[in-house]
């Protein structure tokens, strides 16, 4: 048995190395065939490389405006190949030339454009990044309330001094009947109010689109239209509220960063008040107003749909519970660094004069800080617009066609500027950001013109005149800042 296994055994073996070499033989034989065939069939081919050099990848672009991009190429071989291009944001594709130029539609922000060169030869491609920054094409600079021709407009002076007639009837395609009272915007909101004596609406400030009317910020005003006087709107410290003062009575209604966050406001807050038209926010919590019927200060907290009479406060400059004066105008003053506490300026009067008083305070309180009698002040009791500086203790008012400067440690004005005889001064404003800037809209019977003065350390004007000078516009309102959105 031991025999008869060996010898199977060695059998197997033998056959076993039989199919190895056999095996073995056939795949040599395969490879070298494989070789001989990938030998002849491989072809070595130069690439067209191609490269975008541009310099500058980041853009800033006005809405609206032309946004006109023009690659640099260089190519390895520049003979004899051809390119297929794209241009895409968010995977869209938005243009497909070499060179990109398109009207801006796109909402204030920052997109990232996204541009790709392919070759029709190969299929290579190579892509270039760029960064555009869209702004709003009325960015920021000054909104100049006017009426002409019996309607009233806006016009809006920007930075770069290019001025733009009436854009809301451009941008929406229609008139807006009525005499313009007054414009407030919206702050960070990104748009703002615009009052005639028939309707009130609110508009987009990036591209002026109205976002709506009476019907849906007012739709329960106490007094039906006109408007007997100019209302005014303004935002608590917080940016969580709003109010409205229209024909003395106080409306309010929820706020946010967007449209689609503001509510409509409330009914007239109940009570037996007269308000100024004015809103004077303090601190986080609490906003104030001004009763010219009890001649004190009210107040509203946050949340509160309650209007009541500040605390009394004696001891201080004077009673916020009663002031016994009437107030006449106000202005800001200096505010924290966060604006949770601002100093507001007020001008009261009672038989004996004019005054100046104002509330102070921190994100904490508010309290009664300057009351001087403003003596030694030419024309004073006439005077009819008033702009307070943010870094000095100073006044600016107007009577006619003059400007006074107002010193409040001296308790002293004097005159710094008059216009031509037959010019109105009808409104000044302090650009507040530096308090370097007073811009002066006046009238010259039913026409309007508008005058920048930049001011030097001691207050008074660079070069006893105006830096720029507008023109052409009607009959001027107001005058008001407008913010840049980004």
């Amino acid at each position: 048995m031991r025999k008869v296994n060996r010898f199977l055994s060695l059998n197997l073996n033998i056959m076993h190395l039989k199919y190895f070499f056999k095996l073995s033989l056939v795949v040599v034989i395969m490879l070298t065939f494989s070789c001989r065939k990938d030998n002849q069939l491989f072809k070595y081919e130069q690439i067209n490389d191609i490269k975008i050099t541009d310099a500058a990848t980041n853009i800033t672009v006005p809405q609206l405006d032309s946004l006109i991009i023009k690659p640099t190429l260089v190519e390895t071989m520049p003979a004899g190949d051809s390119f297929t291009y794209s241009w895409t944001i968010d995977s869209k594709t938005i243009a497909e030339s070499k060179n990109l130029r398109i009207k801006v539609t796109l909402s204030p922000g920052t997109y990232s454009i996204i541009y790709k060169v392919t070759s029709n030869r190969n299929g290579i491609y190579t892509l270039q990044r760029y960064t555009v920054i869209v702004t709003g094409v009325y960015p920021d600079g000054w909104y100049i309330v006017n009426n002409k021709d019996g309607r009233g407009k806006i016009s809006l002076i920007r930075t770069d001094d290019v001025i733009f007639d009436n854009p809301m009837e451009v941008a929406n395609n229609k008139s807006y009947p009525g005499k313009a009272l007054a414009l407030y915007n919206f702050g960070k909101g990104g748009f703002f109010y615009y009052f005639s004596d028939q309707n009130v609406y609110r508009f987009n400030m990036n591209d002026w689109l109205e976002l709506g009317d009476k019907s849906s910020i007012l739709p329960n005003m106490a007094t039906p239209l006109p408007f007997k006087t100019a209302p005014v709107f303004m935002m608590n410290t917080s940016k969580f509220e709003q109010y409205i003062v229209a024909d003395g009575s106080l409306y309010v209604g929820l706020s946010g960063t967007t449209s689609d966050n503001v509510k409509p406001f409330t009914q007239r807050i109940p009570g037996n008040y007269d308000l100024f038209p004015g809103v004077f926010p303090a601190n986080f919590n609490m906003s104030y107003f001004y009763d010219n019927t009890t001649k004190s200060f009210m107040q509203m907290g946050i949340l509160s749909r309650i209007l009541q009479q500040s605390p009394a406060t004696p001891t201080m400059s004077f009673d916020m519970a009663n002031v016994g004066k009437k107030m006449i105008a106000y202005d800001r003053g200096v505010a924290t660094l966060f604006e949770e506490g601002i100093e507001w300026y007020y001008i009261m009067e009672d038989n004996d004069g004019r005054y100046l008083m104002s509330l102070t305070g921190d994100a904490d309180n508010t309290y009664p800080g300057v009351n001087q009698k403003m003596v030694n002040s030419p024309e004073i009791s006439s005077a009819t617009n008033f702009a307070t500086s943010s870094i000095l203790k100073q006044l600016y008012y107007t009577v006619g066609n003059r400007v006074y400067l107002y010193d409040m440690l001296a308790k002293s004005a004097r005159l710094i500027y008059t216009f031509p005889a037959g010019y109105v001064i009808k409104d000044i404003e302090m650009l507040r950001s530096t308090s370097k800037q007073l811009v002066i809209g006046v009238n010259n019977g039913a026409a309007g013109e508008v005058y920048y003065f930049s001011i030097n350390g001691q207050g008074e004007f660079s070069n006893s005149t105006y830096a720029k000078k507008f023109t052409g516009f009607g009959e001027i309102i107001q005058i008001a800042p407008a913010r840049q959105n980004l």
